[in-house]
């Protein structure tokens, strides 16, 4: 009974001193390595508390290195709210992403589908970052060591009336692909962007080629959307 207690408070001492100091790795002359924590050294050694509760004390003329143990990235640190910022530190909602997990798979939510009413009653301007609504879509990601990348297909669609007061729709439909790594706390990376189409068409049509095929719409912009850096920072 007095043994059993003693190697479980050597475990509960082990733990307490983890919680405190770095794993260290110990690589032998002869091949061999031990892992623990160094609890005390001298000029010709150093004891070592291993990860079974064992004090190694080992001569420094036997070691040929000491360092410390890479933990492996544990991918629930990313699990939440993210907000988007560009490099200069503009604030962009219209690509902040929710992170996910369920069974060890990870999950991005983003807007998907954004719904906007002109201020100013014209396509030159509206509030890219604020619509008035919008939908959202999941896309399954794989985060290895804090990396992780994405495609998504985002939908802008702008509703104004015209002299004659006919509702007509700006529809932009924009695929980027976004690749990011956990640094210091925050996601940073860039976001690449094409824009296959920006027209403006009557209601009743999903689809801005059917539009142009009914004769219902105009095509101004299309081509690249931009490439930009970007950092995402955790709500």
């Amino acid at each position: 009974m007095v043994r059993v207690s003693f190697v479980f408070s050597l475990f509960i001492i082990y733990a307490e001193i983890c919680n405190a100091q770095a794993i260290e790795v110990v690589r032998l002359k002869n091949g061999f390595e031990a892992k623990g924590t160094i609890t005390n050294r001298t000029e010709s050694s150093i004891v070592l508390l291993t990860e079974n509760g064992k004090t190694l004390t080992i001569s420094n003329d036997d070691i040929e290195s000491i360092g410390q143990e890479n933990k492996a990235f544990d991918p629930k640190v990313l699990v939440g709210q993210w907000y988007c910022y560009r490099a200069d530190g503009e604030r962009d909602k219209k690509y902040d992403f929710v992170i996910s997990e369920n069974e060890g798979f990870y999950i991005v939510k983003y807007m998907h589908y954004l719904d906007f009413n002109s201020i100013d009653n014209t396509i030159k301007y509206y509030p890219h970052d604020s619509p008035d609504h919008f939908f959202e879509r999941n896309v399954d990601v794989d985060i290895d060591d804090g990396n992780f990348s994405f495609h998504f297909w985002q939908l802008e669609r702008l509703t104004l009336n015209s002299q004659s007061r006919k509702k007509r729709l700006s529809l932009k439909s924009t695929h980027c692909d976004i690749d990011l790594k956990f640094l210091e706390g925050k996601l940073k990376g860039h976001i690449d962007c094409t824009n296959y189409y920006n027209a403006v068409g009557c209601p009743g049509y999903d689809d801005v080629n059917e539009s142009l095929d009914d004769g219902c719409g105009t095509v101004f912009a299309d081509g690249p959307g931009g490439k930009w850096n970007v950092y995402f920072v955790k709500q």
